[in-house]
């Protein structure tokens, strides 16, 4: 499984989860705002990892465009964007579908 899809589907699992606790009226305001909380970190999770694959991305077409003049940061940039998607990863370490190579720093 490629780690953008396994963070995009543990983001969805922890945003449902959020939404509902959120609808539990038995749970108390500290567990209300922990729970908006919890929701606004799947956002920030989400968008960082769209900006990160967009990064990516443009890292790779630059490294097989022929108009590169030189193509010697693509590689390190390459190996900092691996690392920030396997930071994100951490959390889920004991999900059954979590690789072990995403602990590597």
């Amino acid at each position: 499984m490629d780690i953008v899809d396994f963070l995009s589907e543990r983001i969805t699992e922890d945003e449902a989860v959020a939404r509902t606790l959120l609808g539990d009226r038995t749970v108390s305001q500290s567990g209300a705002w922990y729970e908006q909380r919890l929701l606004l970190e799947c956002e920030a999770k989400r968008r960082l990892i769209h900006i990160v694959e967009s990064a990516r991305q443009a890292a790779l077409a630059s490294l097989v465009s022929d108009t590169v003049q030189e193509a010697g940061w693509i590689p390190q940039s390459l190996e900092w964007l691996e690392q920030s998607l396997n930071a994100l990863a951490l959390p889920y370490y004991d999900h059954p579908d979590f690789d072990q190579d995403w602990l590597r720093p």
